[in-house]
This record gives C-alpha cells, structure tokens and sequence, in this order.
C-alpha cells in the first residue's frame, strides 16, 4: 500500500505574491486547526489573494492528503471531521468571495438517507466533502421517502442525487428511490449515487444507479466524473 503524500499544485508560486508560503496552512487543515486555518486564510483575503487561489493551492492541498489517509483506512471519521471542520473554517471566508465573482457551484447534489433509516453519520461527512469540493448541496436528513426526494430535485434541478442506507432493512429502499424517480420521468435529468455499509457496486449496478461510493472521498472523486457526463436539460 502507498503512503499519501501532499500534492503541491504545479505552479503554485506564479499565483502568490513573492514569498509567500501556504506549507502553514496545508498543514493547518490537515492537522484540523480551525483557528488558525480561518487566520491565515483571512490574511490572504487581505493580501488580494484571488478566493479561487486560496482554496486550490491553499485549503485542498491538506484537506485531499487526509482525504487519501481515509480512503487507506490510515486515520478514520474523527481525524477526517476534525479536518473538515478546519475546511469549513476556511471556506466560510471566502465562499462569499466567490459567489460575488459569479463561480458557479459545480453542480446540485440533493442528498439523504432512504426511508425507515435514521442514521447520518456517512451522508453528513459526504455533505461537507461535496461543499468542499464546490457542489451546491441539499440536505434532506434522515428517513426521506422518495416523493420528498423528487420534490428537491425538481425544485433544485438536481445534476446529482444520493441516498445513503446504514441498515440491511432499508437498503432495499434505495431501490425503491430510483424506482420511483424512473416513474415520475425525471431519471434522466440527474445521476444518482448511492453508499451505505450494505451496498456494493454490484447492488448499484443491479438498482440502475450511475455509481457507487465505498466511502465518503470516493464518492466525491465519482461526483466530480459524474457531473462531466451528459444529463437532459430541467425545463
């Protein structure tokens, strides 16, 4: 198995002002320091450092190296809310930035956890990764029965839909989800993902789901595939 390594943005140095070091903040999100990740990046803001800059060469860097960590099951879900919580710090800062530069989100993601499942831990990680990766997300909870799903994305006018299931018992749900969303005539306005400790590829290939997330950075990497790929266009 390969050790993660942080991933340096080519170039990095070009769209920084002379001497200026982001090894404090990678460091900083990685390690979950929220104080001071929300200081230094406030000091970017004050250096005219572009909002855009500041998250791909200054917040993903650590962020993605604790993200690949998870993905090797070498640090688990409290080292990875600690680090999304700096993350967040972060991003509270400059996404008003960038929403005042018109930077469209990447796509709207309706998520929740199917019907009968109260359970949220999975979907709620997934929830603050996507958001980090620069999706528009809605959060429908728990125990979101289908109709609840179709009336989001309809109103959304959702590129992607997820639904998580925890429990043996409810998984079938998520087969029932789609389902119902192939009979209200949206399904091919969206991709649909699904995740959850019962499900595999398998199970999403035999549902007709677009993909499968085995855990909550795999499912972003297959959001940011499937977001590429061709959908009808919402009325």
């Amino acid at each position: 198995m390969a050790i993660p390594e942080l991933k340096i943005p080519d170039g990095w140095e070009g769209r920084a002002p002379g001497g200026w070091d982001w090894q404090p903040l990678w460091e900083a999100v990685e390690k979950g320091h929220h104080d001071f990740t929300s200081e230094f990046v406030q000091n970017s803001i004050d250096k005219d450092i572009d909002p855009r800059t500041i998250l791909d060469d200054g917040l993903f860097p650590g962020f993605n190296l604790q993200g690949d960590r998870f993905s090797e099951q070498l640090i688990f879900i409290p080292e990875m809310l600690i680090t999304a919580r700096a993350m967040k710090a972060g991003l509270a800062l400059i996404r008003p930035l960038l929403a005042a530069k018109a930077e469209k989100p990447l796509g709207n993601f309706v998520i929740g956890t199917v019907l009968g499942d109260m359970h949220d831990i999975g979907q709620s990680i997934v929830t603050i990764m996507l958001e980090n990766a620069g999706f528009k997300i809605t959060n429908l909870g728990t125990d979101v029965h289908p109709d609840k799903f179709i009336e989001a994305a309809r109103e959304e006018k959702a590129d992607l839909i997820g639904f998580s299931a925890l429990l043996s018992t409810t998984v079938y749900y998520q087969k029932v989800t789609i389902e119902e969303i192939t009979k209200a005539g949206v399904r091919d306005k969206m991709k649909i993902l699904i995740g959850g400790a019962p499900t595999t590829q398998e199970w999403a290939d035999e549902i007709g789901a677009d993909g499968w997330g085995k855990d909550a950075i795999a499912a972003v990497k297959l959001a940011q595939a499937l977001i590429q790929e061709k959908r009808e266009a919402w009325a």
